[in-house]
C-alpha cells in the first residue's frame, strides 16, 4: 500500500504542538510552561533535538531520542529546552522564560509497548498566622500601651524586597547579598589605604571576615550554622566562596553557576540563600528597629493530614473545561460521570522531601474514551478536593499510557521566601 493511502496514526499533541513528529520511532521528550503565551512561533534544531513554541501558547516542546524513564527525561529536556531558549533569543525570535520547570511539566517517552505521558504538577497550600498582640496590664488591670516602635529605612532594604519579589533564584541570591553588603558595611565599614597602617585596600574576604567577627555575639550566627567549631568561616564558605562567587562571575574557566541549569548547583544556591536571609532579617531587625510578622506552621502536621486524605481519593480525567470551582463540594458534576478512572495510589518514592505526591496512571484500553485531557480531579467518596486544569488540551491519540504525578506543598506566608521557579 503506498505511504499516501496507508491510514493516519493519531498524534498526541498539546495544543496544536505534536509530541511526536515520526512515527514508530523511539521519541522522547517534554513539554514546559513558559511565563506568558509566545508572541511567535518558534521551530529549531539542535543537533538531535528539535524545539518548537506555537503563537498564543504557554508551552515550550522539545523532543529527542534515546531516554527510557521519566527522570532522564526530564534532565535532557529541561538541558534542551533552555539551551534553546537561548538560541531563540540571540537570533531575535522570542525572548522568555519557563516557569516553575520541576513542579509543572509534561513528559514522554517510549517503552517496548509504545509511547508513555506523565504530566507533573504541583499543588501548592498557602497558609500564615496574622500579626500577633501582646496586652501588658498593671497591677490595677489597666492596659499598659506598648512602647512605639519606629522602624528606620536603610537602602540595602531595597535589595531585599527585590529578593523577596522575583520568580529566578538567582537573581534572589544577588539581590540579598547586596542588602547583605550595604548592611554590614553600614555598620563595619570597609578600610580603605592607610586605615591601621594597612599598605592597601583591604580584600573582601577580609573585609567580610572582620565585619562578621565583629557582628557575631550581637546577631548570634550561631543559630545560623549550629554544630560548627568556626561560625564565621562556615558563614563564609557558604555564602562568599560557594555562591556569591561563582554567581556574580561568568569568566570562562572559572567556577560559574550558569542560571537554570544543574540541580545540584540550585541547592547550594537556595540553602545559602535561606542563611543569608535569616542573618539580613537579624541585622535589620538588631540595627533598624525592624519586627518582622512572625508566626510559625507546623508543616508536619499539615502534610502528615494530607496524606491521610491523599490515601482515601481517586483521580478522574475528564476533557471538562470549565473553570475549577472552589465551592464545588460534591460529585453532581456531570463530568464526574464521563471521566475516566485512574489507578490512584500514595508515591512516597517520587515525592520531595516531606512533600507528599499521589501517583495515578490509566492504560490505552481506557483512554479511547477520553478524546482529550483538559481537567483532573483528585476526589474522595463524596467531594472533590484537588482540582487541576491544564491550560493547553493534550490529545491521547497513539499512547499506551497516561501518567498524571501531583505534588503537594505547603508554604508559610509568615517566612522570607524560599521557593523559585527553575
Amino acid at each position: 500500500m503506498p505511504d499516501s493511502e496507508k491510514p493516519k496514526i493519531p498524534t498526541a499533541t498539546l495544543g496544536t504542538i505534536p509530541l511526536v513528529t515520526e512515527q514508530n520511532s523511539t521519541i522522547c521528550g517534554a513539554a514546559f510552561t513558559l511565563i506568558s503565551p509566545a508572541k511567535a512561533n518558534v521551530k529549531l534544531s539542535m543537533q538531535s533535538a528539535e524545539l518548537e513554541i506555537r503563537q498564543g501558547q504557554r508551552d515550550v516542546v522539545v523532543r529527542f531520542q534515546g531516554t527510557k524513564d521519566a527522570s532522564e527525561t526530564f534532565r535532557k529536556s529541561h538541558l534542551l529546552a533552555q539551551q534553546g531558549l537561548d538560541i531563540a533569543s540571540i537570533l531575535g525570535d522570542l525572548d522568555t522564560i519557563i516557569q516553575d520547570a520541576e513542579d509543572e511539566h509534561v513528559l514522554w517517552w517510549t517503552e517496548p509497548d509504545g509511547l508513555v505521558v506523565r504530566l507533573v504538577s504541583t499543588v501548592t497550600m498557602q497558609m500564615g498566622v496574622g500579626r500577633v498582640t501582646v496586652q501588658i496590664k498593671d497591677s490595677e488591670g489597666n492596659i499598659i500601651p506598648p512602647a512605639p516602635i519606629h522602624p528606620r529605612h536603610h537602602p540595602g532594604f531595597r535589595y531585599y524586597r527585590l529578593a523577596q519579589s522575583t520568580d529566578d533564584l538567582y537573581d534572589a541570591y544577588r539581590n540579598m547579598y547586596l542588602a547583605f553588603e550595604a548592611l554590614l558595611s553600614s555598620r563595619y565599614p570597609k578600610m580603605k589605604k592607610g586605615q591601621e597602617n594597612r599598605k592597601n585596600t583591604e580584600s573582601e574576604r577580609d573585609w567580610l571576615e572582620r565585619g562578621l567577627n565583629a557582628a557575631d555575639a550581637e546577631l548570634l550566627l550561631k543559630n545560623v550554622v549550629p554544630k560548627t567549631q568556626d561560625v564565621v568561616q562556615e558563614i563564609l564558605g557558604k555564602i562568599y566562596v560557594d555562591a556569591r562567587l561563582p554567581l556574580f562571575h561568568a569568566k570562562n574557566g572559572e567556577k560559574v553557576y550558569n542560571p537554570h541549569d544543574s540541580p545540584s548547583e540550585r541547592k547550594v544556591v537556595s540553602e545559602a540563600l535561606k542563611s543569608l536571609t535569616q542573618i539580613v532579617v537579624v541585622m535589620a531587625n538588631k540595627w533598624f528597629d525592624i519586627r518582622r510578622v512572625g508566626g510559625a506552621v507546623a508543616l508536619a502536621w499539615v502534610y502528615e493530614n494530607a496524606s491521610n486524605l491523599l490515601k482515601k481519593s481517586k483521580m478522574l480525567a475528564s476533557d471538562d473545561d470549565s473553570p475549577a470551582d472552589p465551592a464545588e463540594n460534591n460529585l453532581e458534576h456531570p463530568r464526574f460521570k464521563r471521566a475516566v478512572n485512574l489507578s490512584t495510589r500514595v508515591a512516597t518514592e517520587l515525592q520531595r522531601g516531606s512533600e507528599p505526591a499521589v501517583f495515578g496512571y490509566v492504560s490505552n484500553k481506557e483512554l479511547h474514551m477520553l478524546s482529550a485531557l483538559r481537567r483532573i480531579d483528585l476526589v474522595t467518596a463524596t467531594s472533590p478536593h484537588i482540582m487541576l486544569n491544564l491550560d493547553s488540551e493534550l490529545t491521547l491519540g497513539g499512547i499506551v499510557r497516561l501518567e498524571v504525578l501531583l505534588h503537594v506543598r505547603a508554604m508559610n506566608l509568615n517566612q522570607p521566601k524560599s521557593l523559585f521557579r527553575q
